[in-house]
């Protein structure tokens, strides 16, 4: 079973995957099948201002965990770059 719902650096990332429709204009056998749409919300503003998030985020997969995982990933990935964070050597 696919998480699809995840607290990262004080945002929650959540994804809703669903079929596309076989008669959808280029279906194909060979082309993914699932589309999995990944939101990010902040639910901690104490450590610092509302930051502004990216837009709903879109990836396909050939099954509903491959697209979840790569929406999720993308997520994550969007919230490393609006990071402040650094670290020291």
């Amino acid at each position: 079973m696919s998480q699809n719902n995840a607290i990262y650096k004080g945002f929650k990332v959540s994804a809703m995957v669903r079929r596309l429709p076989e008669d959808a204009p280029g279906a194909n056998p060979a082309k993914p099948v699932f589309l999995a749409t990944a939101t990010i919300t902040q639910v901690s503003s104490g450590s610092g201002s509302l930051r502004q998030v990216p837009p709903l985020l879109q990836h396909f997969g050939f099954t509903p965990h491959a697209a979840i995982d790569e929406a999720l990933t993308s997520a994550r990935t969007a919230i490393d770059g609006m990071s402040t964070f650094i670290k020291r050597k």
